[in-house]
């Protein structure tokens, strides 16, 4: 018959008896926003300036180097080295940026409001970007929130996804421009790949909670349930989530949550949520065992589990620093046979910042390599034909980090550390996942799989292994 799952009785979660304190959450203060800007700046040396472009859903890399993100209207931020950064907002922006503590200078271009609002107060963008200096001798690195590859466009790095009108302007004064999202995304070189210990501890304190939250929505979950009610378990707090918060209990995916879908016994189910730097999601079977399915569907998803599972914990193992993300990639393909036809559609796992995607090296023969300070996501769905439509996914964040750092993150946040030193001892010791040192699971639930979350208390974990005591 194949693989089969192998699963143990186990009550609850991981670090139910470490509250989150956030009195020990780091501060980002203005000395962390300049330095950032300095290594913007000087890894930027091949051009004469950068415009970054900012807005509700697209605003990380301005934040970056801020602190601020435009909620209400468009933002755009102009640097030049040795010249103070102009902040180029809306009618609104002009108050709400209020939180920037780096020295900027605000300039009013009513063009980023939305329509309605007024618009006589300000110049036009091409007299703007030519007074700081933007004309024909300018070469600008032009950042909103996408690179390209020769797969795409013969000149990628002239190929543009911020708003038409600013490349007008910019062609209207006669500046050279490039695509320059490379400098903050970047596998290989990117600054917001790589992170410093106070963003490290921001997203350990992110992804407690967001597991913690999806942790009680599932346990809250009840036959009978519509999705708008059972939305109302995971307790959003005021935190931005970067993607809606997911409750699908089958049919419609991320459509959700809908007014009149119920839960039923032996449906799958999608939920998840998450917050800036974290993000928890499940795919499953709201059922007791498989016995609540319809017999065809039985044997498949037993397969499934199994091989997914095992499939996850090769990918957990194959993590660490100087690893390249296309070994990852291999190692993952070897568990599963083929990605089209065990249904996985995206790359097995990413990197995270501020937004849920910053990029992926885990690709098909990827050479980037994998780096202390990195906060990397596992992520991937498997939906195989054969299961007719049914799938499995675990999501869970984790940060790698070399001994310095780990010393750094134990000696600023203690709790911080001492949670994720108890998921990778729970990982190894409970589910058989053997983790390198500098894997650092940052979510309450990482490696835990619920086959059937009608039925909490069965947990999958690997069988015995060559080698295992």
């Amino acid at each position: 018959m194949g693989k089969r799952i192998t699963c143990i009785n186990y009550h609850g979660i991981m670090n139910e008896d470490i509250p989150l304190n956030y009195d020990h959450a780091p501060v980002i203060t203005k000395e962390d926003y300049e330095g950032r800007l300095a290594r913007l700046l000087e890894a930027a040396s091949q051009y004469s300036h950068l415009l970054i472009y900012a807005d509700k859903e697209h605003f990380s890399n301005l934040e970056y180097i801020t602190g601020y993100d435009p909620r209400y209207e468009e933002c755009m931020l102009l640097l030049k080295k040795g010249s103070r950064p102009w902040l180029l907002v809306g009618n609104e922006g002009m108050g709400q940026s209020q939180c920037i503590t780096i020295a900027h200078e605000k300039v009013l271009f009513q063009s980023l409001s939305p329509m309605g609002q007024g618009r006589g107060k300000s110049r036009q963008l091409a007299e703007i970007l030519k007074d700081y200096g933007m004309d024909g001798s300018a070469c600008v690195g032009v950042l909103g929130w996408k690179s390209f590859s020769e797969q795409e466009t013969e000149m990628p790095e002239h190929m543009f996804e911020i708003p038409a009108y600013i490349i007008g302007a910019l062609q209207k004064n006669g500046c050279g421009m490039e695509n320059a999202n490379w400098l903050m995304m970047d596998n290989h070189r990117g600054l917001r790949t790589v992170n410093d210990v106070k963003t490290l501890i921001l997203s350990e304190i992110a992804s407690t909670k967001a597991s913690r939250k999806t942790w009680d929505f599932v346990r809250g979950l009840r036959e009978g349930m519509r999705e708008i009610e059972a939305s109302q378990l995971f307790q959003i707090d005021g935190e931005p989530c970067p993607t809606y918060p997911n409750v699908c209990f089958y049919g419609k995916g991320i459509l959700s949550p809908d007014y009149h879908r119920i839960l039923k016994l032996g449906s799958p189910i999608a939920f998840g949520m998450g917050y800036r730097y974290a993000q928890i999601h499940r795919v499953g079977l709201y059922a007791r065992s498989f016995e609540d399915l319809e017999e065809p569907y039985r044997d498949c998803m037993e397969e499934l589990f199994a091989t997914y599972f095992e499939a996850v914990a090769v990918w957990f193992e194959a993590l660490g620093i100087g690893v390249t993300g296309g070994e990852v990639w291999s190692k993952v393909k070897n568990v599963i046979g083929s990605y089209e036809e065990f249904g996985i559609a995206l790359n097995p796992g990413h990197l995270i910042h501020t937004e849920e995607w910053v990029n992926s090296p885990f690709v098909e023969d990827g050479t980037a390599t994998l780096k202390s300070g990195m906060m990397i996501q596992c992520d991937f769905t498997a939906r195989p034909a054969s299961c007719m439509g049914l799938g499995v996914h675990m999501e869970d964040g984790l940060i790698l980090a070399d001994q310095r750092t780990r010393d750094e993150i134990r000696q600023l946040a203690p709790d911080s550390y001492r949670r994720m030193i108890n998921r990778q001892r729970f990982m190894r010791e409970v589910v058989g996942i053997r983790l390198r040192d500098e894997v650092l699971p940052t979510s309450d639930i990482c490696g835990m799989m619920h086959p059937f979350f009608a039925d909490l208390d069965c947990l999958v974990v690997r069988g015995k292994q060559e080698g295992d005591a």
